[in-house]
């Protein structure tokens, strides 16, 4: 009898066990990606709100740091003070003679504003936020009358002598050089006022043409304080005085005002936009503030910085 060779019989497929493993590896990679790629994602985000926050924030220090070297520059005028026993009204005081009593005060400000106070535009501040008025004369300048815009205030200043008026006016502008023939330079006069809006934008009013133009900066702009340094001695630097202290957060008179010779800034800055997922569980303490927080996800940080009034305490000096 012939016999044949059995065929052996090979299984086709996966069994339900190998099935479920399969899946369940599959899933498991999916997730470690999908994990991967969210924290990345995640990262990038908040890397790029960090940025936008830490850039904002350093031009906004930088540019106040400079505006305030600047307080109290009258080009070559020695003696500022027009014996003004207050300052003039930042918002409707701005006739040539009230700005001309300013120059005595080469800045100004308010501290912790209350609920809906306004600013010289109407503007509603932020409230508990400082206010700054900054007064000075353009670095730039010109030695012809012509081409001044008429409702312009400009300043001319020789060492001992100086006429700020509009440039509808320019026939005021007669100081000369010590040839007798040149014109003395003739710069811009600036007041502007910054200030943190109820939405939280930074802006600055310029006088320019006699009347205030609304200029916005900067967003996500959570708080700015200041503290004043007072030169109590006249030696250019802010110092003690019995029991008044040396950094103030307001100045208490209009003495004191004009002894201001260097200011802190502080400001606390946040991103436009939320990072996904953060809690920001930081206290802040700065200025005359501790155990500030904020419950919200965006990415924040504290700048704080020291600006010199160069003009003013070059001058208080002798230097």
């Amino acid at each position: 009898m012939r016999t044949y060779p059995q065929h052996k019989k090979y299984q086709s497929g996966f069994s339900m066990v190998e099935l479920l493993i399969a899946v369940a590896l599959g899933i498991l990679l999916s997730w470690a990606i999908l994990d991967v790629t969210l924290t990345s994602t995640r990262t990038a985000r908040e890397v790029e709100l960090t940025s936008e926050t830490v850039e904002n924030g350093r031009y906004l220090s930088q540019l106040l740091k400079n505006e305030i070297r600047l307080a109290g520059f009258y080009g070559r005028l020695e003696n500022y003070s027009s014996g003004a026993a207050a300052q003039p009204d930042a918002c409707t005081e701005l006739a040539s003679a009230d700005l001309i009593n300013g120059m005595s005060f080469p800045l100004f400000g308010v501290d912790g504003v209350a609920p809906g106070f306004t600013t010289c535009n109407g503007d509603t501040l932020l409230t508990g936020s400082d206010a700054l008025l900054i007064r000075r004369a353009n670095t730039d300048f010109v030695t012809s009358t012509a081409g001044l815009d008429a409702n312009q205030h400009y300043l001319q200043a020789s060492i001992k002598a100086m006429v700020l008026d509009t440039g509808t006016n320019s026939a005021n502008f007669s100081l000369l050089e010590k040839d007798s023939v040149t014109l003395a330079p003739i710069r811009e006069y600036h007041q502007d006022i910054y200030y943190v809006d109820d939405a939280n934008v930074f802006k600055r009013l310029r006088l320019v043409n006699g009347a205030y133009t609304s200029e916005p900066m900067v967003e996500g702009i959570d708080d700015f304080q200041l503290v004043y340094g007072i030169d109590r001695s006249g030696d250019g630097i802010p110092n003690a005085d019995g029991g008044n202290a040396a950094f103030v957060e307001l100045p208490a008179s209009a003495e004191e005002w004009e002894d201001v010779v260097s200011v802190k800034i502080f400001l606390v800055l946040s991103s436009t936009n939320p990072a996904p997922g953060l809690n920001d569980a930081k206290t802040y303490s700065y200025a005359d503030k501790a155990g500030v927080t904020f419950a919200d996800s965006k990415k924040r940080r504290l700048f704080s910085s020291v600006a010199r009034l160069t003009n003013v305490s070059i001058k208080r000096a002798g230097i």
